[in-house]
């Protein structure tokens, strides 16, 4: 496979779908919508003529005098009743006002008394709720009296009868709660097939007028295109979730920020305590698999079959082929399988086909009448029938691409001027850099997010027999950084020059020994300058709180749960945080400038911490740590001194006082050593000159302003900073 064509392919596909102008603008609406939605009690204050409580008058016609006194009590909050008696109901729909109702009472021998409520249109359902919850409690207390039952004896004669439904040839326990995730999913599993369906054909017709794609054909194979068509396709659509996701928690966030001064936000670090059941949590994870393996197979199936079109009208016809055949396997998932029915053999035999089984064998996981031997099944034929489908289908895609003799030509607009098509260039060039920083930034947050929901349900059910509350908080942080951040760098990796020259001759002949030096006298600035801020700025800023309180570990901890706590603070951050920030954003940002990549990647660093204390620090050694990368090309140095940093904090939390005390003063004596060699360093001409050269940083005003400022005019990178500043203010207020 020609792997350097198809990734450009794959590039080119994902910047034209993502800064396509109406993907922008069906994002933007989205965004909007969501906050709004979210926030609509909040957004209609504004637009609200009046400040005060909301005020409703209630007018009583009640002779009898059975409810007047009563309805002198109704109380909500931020409503203010105003109540008053009437002998007659002399209102219209002409003179009725808002904000207002009538209530009628007649006396009635059998119920006490009989009523209606009278108002122009309908009422607010928490003001309605009030005034029948007080009807209901005057009701029950005239009966109660005229029968001489006790007021709770009638509660519980007027309450339903409590049934337990037991069917013993199938599992029904927690049904409804069966039925509403597998109506939600199943729905979900149809609506992305319709997405990816109608996507992948108005992509494939226009690339064909436009006669593209034979161009393509001439430098790749015709596998080699579908496969590229296929990924890019799938990656926008999961980009689009990822999009979907931020939007939620920012409309989430700017909630609490709202209500910041009467919501009690607390900082919650533990497992959850209420954990699904295992049928539940295996039907999450195979709707995953099923779902991702079916997507492949349709995409490969929607491709072809647009490919054959000779037209935009054409190719959106054959969306309705495969949509038929989804909406039945829909249809028959929700009404089919029940957990108050045994499946038939026949169903069995069905849910193994590829296509229908995504909906079937889920929705019979979670029913609890899935067996073994059919889901190994179903998943063989699945996967099996990806790469068939795929090697059938290449010929007869290409076929259809080339046929293009009912196909019109679509004009191109052409840059005439290099003046203009340089300046074009280098705005899509920038703004590349907002938009592959942008999704990766989507991507950690998106994972985390949705990975640590997984996590807090699946973990528990798994390993809660093996290890403690706090290990499993522990382990599930390490698997969130080292997904989350593993696939954010290799998204960002795949958009590096592989030719850029990042390190000069010199650089690569330091010695293990000029390696030493440098090591500790980075640690003597890191430390000294974490000294300094912790003991000088942080109190002033009222910075002086420590994020490792969450976590509940001491020197009396198990020694599984010290290790855990290493590898979770002190290993996998050290790895991954310097595999993104270091190798993947300076290498990819590095042919703008290293000024640009070194300042560009320590901003980033210190943001996506979301805290003041630690953004502050983690700026200012993301420019040591970037500095040191860039001089000697090995990311293992700055792994390492991230390693030592973040495991003495480690290590202060669980060795006990003494032994604290001698690696205290191990550390102690490595930083003046460090003091020493730095001396040593500043001495000596040239190697004084050497390292003003390291550490000598020079960014470009003017570029910033005339050049950089492009990458703010990418939507995606603006997204997730406008999630990350979000979760920033919420952060900071927790910490607080």
């Amino acid at each position: 496979m020609n792997k350097s064509k198809v990734k450009e392919i794959i590039k080119f596909s994902l910047y034209k779908n993502i800064q396509n102008k109406w993907f922008i603008i069906f994002n933007l609406i989205t965004l909007i919508s969501i906050i709004v939605m979210l926030n609509w009690s909040s957004v209609s204050k504004i637009f609200s003529d009046d400040s005060n409580n909301e005020s409703f008058k209630i007018a009583v016609l009640d002779d009898a005098n059975i409810v007047y006194e009563n309805f002198k009590n109704l109380n909500i909050d931020q409503v203010t009743f105003e109540v008053e008696k009437i002998s007659e109901n002399n209102y219209t729909e002409e003179n009725i006002p808002e904000d207002f109702a009538i209530v009628e009472i007649l006396p009635d021998e059998k119920e006490g008394f009989k009523t209606s409520i009278i108002s122009k249109e309908g009422i607010d359902s928490n003001i309605y709720n009030e005034i029948t919850d007080n009807l209901y409690s005057i009701r029950n207390d005239m009966l109660s009296q005229k029968y001489g039952i006790k007021h709770d004896d009638l509660k519980i004669l007027q309450s339903e009868l409590s049934i337990n439904r037991i069917m013993l040839g199938v599992d029904a326990e927690d049904s409804n709660t069966k039925e509403l995730i597998k109506l939600f999913s199943s729905f979900f599993t149809y609506f992305v097939t319709l997405l990816i369906f109608s996507k992948m054909a108005n992509e494939i017709a226009q690339e064909k007028q436009s006669k593209s794609s034979e161009y393509i054909l001439t430098t790749v194979s015709a596998k080699e295109y579908l496969f590229a068509k296929i990924f890019s396709n799938i990656t926008v659509l999961l980009i689009q979730g990822l999009l979907l996701f931020a939007y939620y928690f920012i409309a989430i966030g700017l909630m609490n920020i709202i209500n910041i001064s009467t919501t009690d936000i607390t900082l919650s670090t533990g497992i959850m305590t209420n954990t699904l059941s295992m049928d539940i949590v295996m039907y999450i994870l195979s709707l995953i698999v099923y779902n991702v393996l079916t997507l492949i197979l349709l995409c490969i199936i929607q491709a072809t079959l647009s490919a054959k079109t000779a037209s935009t009208s054409e190719a959106g016809n054959t969306v309705s082929l495969l949509t038929f055949t989804m909406m039945a396997a829909y249809i028959a998932t929700i009404s089919i399988l029940t957990p108050y029915t045994k499946v038939n053999t026949l169903l069995y035999v069905i849910s193994c086909l590829p296509l229908i089984s995504a909906y079937f064998v889920p929705g019979m996981m979670v029913i609890g009448q899935a067996t073994t031997i059919q889901i190994i099944i179903s998943l063989i034929i699945l996967v099996v029938s990806i790469p068939l489908t795929f090697n059938f289908c290449s010929t007869k895609f290409k076929n259809g691409i080339l046929d293009y003799t009912k196909v019109k030509k679509e004009k191109k607009k052409d840059i005439n001027k290099d003046e203009e098509r340089k300046n074009f260039l280098m705005k899509r060039s920038i703004k590349n850099i907002g938009f592959v920083t942008g999704i990766s930034i989507l991507l950690y947050i998106g994972l985390q997010t949705v990975l640590s929901l997984i996590g807090n349900f699946v973990l528990p059910t798994l390993l809660r027999n093996i290890f403690s509350e706090t290990d499993i908080t522990l382990i599930l942080q390490m698997v969130l950084q080292i997904t989350s951040l593993g696939i954010a760098s290799a998204f960002m990796l795949a958009y590096c020059n592989k030719n850029n020259n990042v390190i000069t001759d010199s650089s690569r002949k330091l010695t293990v020994f000029s390696k030493f030096k440098l090591i500790l006298i980075t640690l003597l600035i890191i430390f000294g300058l974490q000294i300094l801020l912790s003991a000088v700025l942080y109190p002033k800023l009222g910075l002086d709180y420590n994020v490792t309180d969450m976590f509940v570990v001491n020197s009396e901890s198990s020694i599984i749960t010290k290790i855990i706590l290493i590898l979770a603070i002190a290993v996998t951050p050290a790895i991954f945080e310097e595999l993104f920030f270091r190798k993947a954003l300076i290498d990819f940002t590095l042919p703008y400038g290293k000024n640009f990549a070194l300042l560009f990647s320590s901003l980033l660093f210190g943001i996506i911490h979301m805290n003041l204390s630690q953004g502050l620090f983690a700026f200012i050694i993301g420019l040591v740590f970037g500095i040191i990368y860039l001089y000697t090309k090995d990311i293992k140095i700055s792994m390492l001194i991230h390693f030592i940093n973040n495991g003495f904090a480690a290590i202060a939390m669980i060795l006990p006082e003494f032994a604290l005390i001698l690696v205290t003063l191990l550390l102690i004596a490595f930083l003046i050593a460090g003091f020493v060699f730095l001396i040593i360093t500043l001495v000596k001409k040239d190697s004084r000159e050497k390292l003003m050269r390291l550490f000598k940083t020079k960014v470009s005003l003017d570029a910033i302003k005339y050049k950089y400022k492009y990458i703010l005019t990418d939507f995606t990178f603006d997204v997730s900073m406008l999630l990350v500043l979000v979760m920033s203010i919420l952060t900071e207020n927790i910490l607080r």
